[in-house]
């Protein structure tokens, strides 16, 4: 169920969200993993995004994360 999710997640558009989730909860019913986060990679995107003057947003993060999981 993590693998379907933590891999697919980052490709379905916002819209579309409900639809995936509906199915994964249709698949693995009443299974809820929590995402396994590595936070000091989350620290280290946080100190460049703050060095770059930007602002180190949640989304912003998650979506480095998922750029890098995908890879």
């Amino acid at each position: 169920m993590r693998a379907l999710r933590d891999f697919n997640l980052p490709k379905i558009a916002f819209a579309d969200l409900d639809i995936f989730f509906g199915l994964l909860g249709d698949l693995f019913p009443k299974i809820e993993i929590e995402r396994k986060r590595d936070m000091d990679f989350e620290k280290v995107i946080t100190d460049c995004t703050i060095e770059a003057h930007l602002y180190p947003h949640e989304s912003f993060i998650l979506k480095i994360v998922q750029l890098k999981e995908l890879l």
